[in-house]
């Protein structure tokens, strides 16, 4: 029983890193209502009743053919549908235990494929609540009626993040007509770099990702292993693997144990397999593939991609560049060099890019300052010569932007806060509102683009599983249908005369197809052996460009306009359905959504006083690991209450407390209260003579109520990430049973204590390339104060002012950092504040009345070495700081009593980033060798990131 307990104790300390659902909220002026069903409760804005109704018919259709496979039909849960974003997401959480969709459908059809958003949504999340509960079994079900769903959360570490997702992956391609198993863009990496290299990478890097290469991730990789385990070992493999897995999950590497006890094969042999299976499916033989001429840019020595090239009016293409080693930003490519026109702020992922002469439009994503859960994608524009952005629309929710040849007239799809879409034509200088066109059929509609003409529109109309090529006349407002295509899931069309041109996976791999408006035959323009996305006609009608990918990402690429050399779509072979098919049938059903129930449901108001929710309970570790609590922890379905109380233990005082927190996010300003009763122990020395020798120890009870405002503001507009947060707080301190004559300046001994604090932070910080090692350009600034202005015996005042600034480096991921702070303590004080302020590295911290301390500070990446040391460790980066620290510490309140201490440091710190136990949770730890003055050379460990 040694072992068991030893692990439980192991994995006590990380309940308090778990992570949570949403942390953010929605405006106070949003209402609530819900519906619930035998198995759900939704909740949604209210006014949304269709949307929320359709959806709790959707959930109970998929929740039996959802659960089949795993053997496990979950308990009944809440789903909070949020319709204030923007972006495209949803997501299931233990902590707690609820589930959210986001309501925009995304305008990437290589993510939504043939699906309704909320249908995909629905299938794959719920096959998450479905792989949670299945965790409710053997020892796992034990931990968690001991510690709530903070056990269950850990527990699911020991699950491989490539399986959860893997599988929800194939539960969405086997049961609906467009899940991602079934889009070529969805595994384009994995088949590029698979095909392309002579050994594939080794399971750890695959797992754990890398800095050298990009790495599939756990969604692709997922898909691929939990696919080939499926047809290989049957539906019910992953069923039996979890039971196992669940019965006793407590020791390193149990899932693979159990995956071999099911299969006779290690997660290394499935990995091995698997990629030999999909290898042999990939892997073509003398085909004719179309030549084609790349347009040259930057030499890259890593993973960069160019895509969603578009031509200028003088011939130019310009395209968004990023990668391994950039940020996003937009360049010209010439045909002989590129140029960086503009890095862009958070670009929303609509999957185009318009020109109009010299001038380029887009659409990025703003936020609400105060709100997380609401946010606007707005259009912005430049001109690609004088570089003058100008930002055309504000708390706009505009997507995929077309420019008309003259840049006078501009279209965007609006979604709107119930899901429907529909096109708006727009002032192209100014982004006024000049038409919304109706969308009568309630079609989703996708990537308009203008016609040379600068008058109609082509755009994409999706209703269910099948698609429509559709022309808008933007003066009248009539729409014509110029071809339905099925279930074939076409994007990104252009037009260029009598030609239609539009992407389509029908091959099994995406390539470029045109339609000839006269003839109406469709043709297949290019036969690359990857994919090619996003084409554009060059201004003389003589070239088509277009972005093609190979292994070190996409690249532009040209071809002649020669529709003779073109071959007739319907002599295309249609691709194989080998990998999926067999999931189809082992369900039975391709399409579980074909037909939803549609009759009314009853709506009930959903009221926000439902404040508490509790996840977790039992025992805790605290972070510092010197102290154990034992309690509940509480955070409601709308994310606007946070809550813990219960009892704690100190092991460094040997004292136990009582506590409880409670924090309010649902008006403009957050409200923090905290109540602590602690049993409080000191020793010291009582006498002032020397030898100090009558040490003295005393208990008693000191009682706390912190009461405090908080507002925390996001300010991003750009390239920068900026923020702002302003708090107060008022801090009570009483006192009972201290009986020693004597006190340290930080405990208030027999005395109550009433104080504030002031704390203001600004940051604005460039995003970041993933090589990058921190921020190469940025500020953030700090003031805290706290002081006794209630008066009492004891009064106390501290400020501080700390400031740091980003510079680039002599190299691309190299940093300078500056630091400069500054404290003020009264010096006649009776208390002393505990300090917020850097101090030098190497020395222990020691109150003055005044402290400056200052940092110079170089970082850099040394190496990305993907070191594999067997199962137990993977080295993906070695970094190293370089750093001088200074200090002076001034005290008196005169020349006479003025004492004066100098603090100096140097040193660098050597640091690995890396994985343990094959887990893709990053750790960095390493070494610190510090010199100072008074104890010369230090070697210390460095723990930077425990990763959770």
């Amino acid at each position: 029983m040694k072992l068991p307990v030893c692990l439980l104790a192991f994995m006590l300390p990380f309940g308090a890193f778990a992570q949570l659902g949403s942390t953010v909220q929605n405006p106070s002026s949003v209402k609530w209502s819900q519906i619930k069903t035998p198995h759900f409760r939704v909740i949604f804005p209210r006014g949304q009743d269709s949307v929320g109704t359709r959806l709790a018919h959707t959930l109970e259709t998929v929740y039996e053919p959802v659960s089949k496979t795993l053997g496990k039909k979950p308990r009944p849960i809440s789903l909070v549908l949020q319709n204030q974003t923007t972006v495209s997401n949803g997501f299931v959480t233990l902590l707690p235990r609820h589930s959210e969709f986001y309501i925009t459908s995304p305008q990437d059809a290589n993510f939504v494929g043939l699906n309704r958003w909320l249908d995909l949504l629905s299938v794959h999340e719920f096959r998450h609540v479905v792989q949670n509960d299945k965790a409710l079994t053997g020892f796992s079900k034990i931990l968690y009626y001991g510690f709530g769903y903070n056990a269950l959360s850990f527990i699911n570490i020991g699950i491989p993040d490539w399986f959860t997702e893997g599988d929800a992956v194939c539960t969405e391609t086997a049961l609906t007509p467009g899940g991602r198993g079934r889009i070529p863009e969805f595994n384009l990496l994995f088949r590029t770099q698979l095909t392309s290299r002579k050994t594939p990478f080794s399971y750890s890097k695959a797992v754990a990702g890398s800095y050298r290469d990009n790495i599939p991730d756990w969604y692709v990789l997922g898909y691929h292993l939990a696919n080939y385990a499926r047809r290989t070992y049957g539906p019910d493999i992953w069923d039996k693997t979890l039971q196992r897995y669940y019965s006793f999950p407590l020791y390193p590497f149990s899932f693979s144990n159990s995956l071999r006890k099911s299969t006779g094969h290690k997660i290394e042999q499935l990995y091995t397999d698997a990629l030999a299976d999909f290898r042999r499916e990939w892997t073509t033989e003398d085909a004719q593939y179309t030549p084609v001429q790349d347009v040259p840019a930057s030499p890259a020595k890593v993973y960069t991609d160019y895509v969603t090239p578009q031509y200028l009016a003088d011939g130019r293409l310009v395209a968004l560049r990023s990668g391994l080693a950039d940020i996003p930003a937009f360049v010209t490519l010439d045909g002989k060099t590129e140029r960086q026109v503009h890095q862009t702020g958070f670009v929303n992922n609509s999957a185009t890019l318009s020109t109009g002469g010299k001038i380029i439009v887009w659409a990025e994503q703003h936020f609400d300052p105060r709100w997380g859960m609401r946010d606007y994608t707005v259009i912005k524009s430049m001109d690609v010569d004088f570089r003058n952005l100008n930002q055309l629309t504000f708390k706009s929710r505009y997507f995929a932007p077309t420019l008309s040849p003259d840049a006078s007239r501009l279209v965007v799809v609006e979604t709107e806060t119930s899901g429907n879409s529909r096109l708006v034509l727009l002032n192209g200088y100014d982004g006024s509102l000049r038409r919304v066109f109706n969308n009568p059929d309630g079609a989703f509609l996708q990537q308009p683009r203008f016609l040379e003409d600068g008058k109609h529109v082509v755009f994409i109309a999706q209703q269910a599983a099948r698609k429509y090529l559709r022309v808008l006349d933007t003066d009248s407002g009539s729409q014509e249908t110029l071809f339905e295509t099925g279930n074939e899931n076409i994007a990104q069309p252009v037009v260029s005369g009598k030609w239609v041109f539009y992407n389509s996976p029908l091959s099994g791999i995406d390539n470029i197809y045109a339609f000839d408006t006269e003839t109406k035959i469709h043709y297949q323009v290019t036969n690359r052996p990857f994919g090619a996305y996003h084409v554009t006609v060059s201004p003389d009608g003589k070239t088509l460009a277009f972005q093609d990918f190979r292994s070190e990402g996409f690249r532009i690429a040209t071809i002649p306009f020669e529709p003779g050399t073109w071959k007739k779509k319907e002599e295309v072979r249609p691709a194989a359905t080998r990998a999926f098919g067999p999931l189809v049938q082992q369900e039975n059903q391709g399409n579980i959504l074909k037909q939803v129930p549609s009759g009314p449901l009853a709506v009930k108001p959903y009221s926000k006083a439902n404040l508490f929710n509790i996840y977790g309970w039992g025992p805790v570790f605290e972070s510092t690991g010197t102290g154990l609590t034992l309690g509940l922890q509480s955070q409601n379905l709308l994310s606007t209450t946070f809550a813990s109380a219960g009892y704690g233990y100190d092991a460094g005082e040997r004292r136990g407390r009582w506590f409880g927190n409670f924090s309010y996010l649902g008006w403009f300003p957050v409200i923090d209260v905290g109540v602590v009763s602690a049993e409080r122990s000191t020793t010291l020395p009582i006498d002032r003579a020397q030898p100090i020798d009558s040490m003295r120890t005393d208990r008693w009870r000191q009682n706390e109520l912190n009461i405090g405002l908080r507002l925390p503001l996001i300010l991003t507009h750009s390239k920068y990430r900026e923020g702002l947060n302003l708090s107060v707080q008022a801090n009570f301190i009483q006192t009972k049973g201290y009986d020693l004559p004597r006190r340290y300046l930080d405990e208030p001994g027999t005395n109550n204590l009433a104080a504030t604090t002031l704390a203001f932070a600004y940051s604005r910080l460039l995003r970041q390339a993933k090589r990058d090692v921190q921020p190469r350009l940025g500020q953030v600034l700090s003031l805290y104060a706290r002081n006794t202005p209630f008066g009492g015996v004891l009064s106390g005042n501290l400020f501080a002012a700390q400031a740091r600034l980003f510079f680039p480096g002599l190299a691309k991921h190299h940093s300078l950092r500056l630091f400069g702070g500054m404290q003020f303590q009264g010096s006649g004080d009776s208390y002393s504040f505990g300090s917020p302020m850097f101090f030098p590295r190497g020395y222990s911290y020691v109150s003055t009345d005044q402290l400056y301390t200052g940092t110079i500070q170089y970082q850099l990446p040394l190496a990305y070495p993907d070191w594999n040391l067997g199962r137990l460790l993977y080295i993906q980066r070695i970094k190293l700081n370089a750093f001088g620290d200074f200090g002076q510490g001034i005290s008196g309140e005169n020349d006479r009593s003025r004492f004066v201490q100098q603090y100096r440091s140097a040193g660098l710190d050597l640091s690995f980033e890396f994985n343990v136990l094959r887990l893709r949770q990053p750790f960095e730890a390493g070494l610190r060798a510090v010199w100072t003055e008074q104890k010369g050379m230090l070697i210390q460990p460095l723990v930077v990131d425990i990763g959770f």
